[in-house]
């Protein structure tokens, strides 16, 4: 027999493959009763039904072996399914693989493959997506209490919380940034980067005044709708939250357009109820429950019925679950909305293409909080300046609006 040199690779679905001599490839196809192995010429199933094949001991024996083809050889194609397997063998060696450079592993396997190697283009999407392919979680229950990713490059705790609900994580320094500038708190959460076992992923920002810069201080994943309120009360126990004025204008709209919308749009006195409404936030929060008041009692005397749902829901939302300082900016109108958040969501939806598995969205978080003692130490050295913001012009004309509100009492 020939000598022969055998190279072992897997198919696309993760089946064992073998090369021979670096230009035929055979697929595994059945054992046989003494547990020997049969290797079928990948061209047996095409309309050449080469009929060459290798028969293995369960040591990588050769028992038998038929080297005859009616094909040409194959050595791209070997060379490419060789290359492909030996990355994503090197892909799995690594604990942490988000690190790894595709290039950089592509050149080093490639000279061992030699000259008809193929190029790094035709299979670096492959590459990354064997990178992705890190072990996942489908729930919960399977998030780990310990994992190489819950420490910075600090060599810090990043994950402080975890219960069947919420897991939460926040460096020292982003602790220390939440403690020190808790006067300004923006929250926030999307939905998009949240894994597919979870609802939401919840972010918090506090301003620094001192810089004229927003920083990212928490992040909790959150299981269900319900963990929102309990995320609240375990990152921020004992400061007053309000809520962003884009929000509570947007679902009182969403809830009015399916309630009501032609209703409100055809009645003059219910589209003026229904601004009123929209205006509570700045109005002196003693006077927001005789305005609702009234705004209902005309609505029942005048059978708008249609209108008095809708009234319902915002009394059972915004008066009821939700306290009325949570949502009134009639005392406090430095920030009326969490665009702060809500640009850092931009950011975080961005980076990825798809949902991000679990340990991909942790890796990518804890990157981006690792990068903040550096950036803010120089920032407040003064060698990254950034330019001050532009006072918004919204903000100004809410202001005035409060102002007028505060002359007519």
């Amino acid at each position: 027999m020939e000598e022969l040199k055998i190279d072992i690779s897997e198919t696309n679905r993760g089946k064992e493959q073998i090369i021979i001599n670096k230009k035929y490839k055979y697929n595994y196809s059945y054992t046989k009763k003494n547990k020997s192995k049969v290797y079928r010429c990948i061209e047996y199933k095409t309309l050449n039904k080469c009929k060459s094949y290798i028969i293995f001991n369960d040591e990588k024996e050769i028992l038998k072996y038929d080297g005859v083809h009616n094909h040409f050889e194959q050595e791209f194609n070997a060379a490419l399914s060789l290359t492909k397997y030996r990355i994503k063998k090197e892909i799995k060696k690594s604990s942490i693989p988000f690190n790894i450079k595709p290039k950089r592993v592509f050149n080093q396997i490639s000279q061992d493959i030699g000259f008809i190697c193929p190029e790094f283009k035709s299979i670096k999407s492959q590459i990354i997506r064997d990178i992705n392919k890190h072990p996942n979680i489908s729930s919960f229950e399977e998030i780990p209490e310990k994992h190489y990713l819950y420490i910075t490059k600090q060599n810090e705790n990043f994950m402080i919380f975890k219960n069947q609900n919420v897991i939460i994580f926040q460096s020292p320094f982003q602790a220390f940034l939440f403690k020190k500038y808790c006067d300004d708190l923006f929250v926030d959460g999307t939905f998009y980067v949240a894994p597919d076992f979870s609802y939401q992923v919840f972010i918090t920002r506090n301003f620094v005044p001192d810089l004229n810069e927003f920083y990212t201080t928490s992040f909790s994943i959150l299981r269900n709708k319900e963990a929102i309120s309990n995320a609240a009360i375990i990152v921020f126990p004992d400061i007053n939250i309000i809520y962003c004025i884009w929000h509570y204008k947007r679902s009182l709209g969403l809830h009015k357009n399916k309630i009501c919308y032609n209703e409100v749009n055809q009645n003059r006195d219910l589209y003026v109820y229904y601004n009123a409404i929209l205006n509570l936030p700045f109005i002196n929060p003693n006077y927001i429950l005789d305005i609702f008041h009234k705004i209902k009692k005309s609505c029942i005397e005048k059978n708008y019925n249609q209108f008095l749902i809708f009234l319902e829901y915002f009394r059972k939302t915004y008066l009821i679950l939700y306290n009325i300082e949570n949502w009134n900016y009639y005392n406090n109108i430095e920030h009326v909305t969490n665009n702060a958040s809500e640009s850092f969501n931009n950011y975080l939806n961005g980076l990825f293409s798809k949902k991000p598995t679990y340990f991909r969205l942790i890796y990518t978080l804890n990157n981006d909080a690792s990068l903040y003692p550096d950036t803010h130490e120089r920032r407040m050295l003064g060698v990254w300046n950034k330019q001050k913001r532009k006072t918004l012009t919204k903000t100004n004309k809410i202001k005035n609006i409060i102002e007028s509100y505060k002359k007519m009492e």
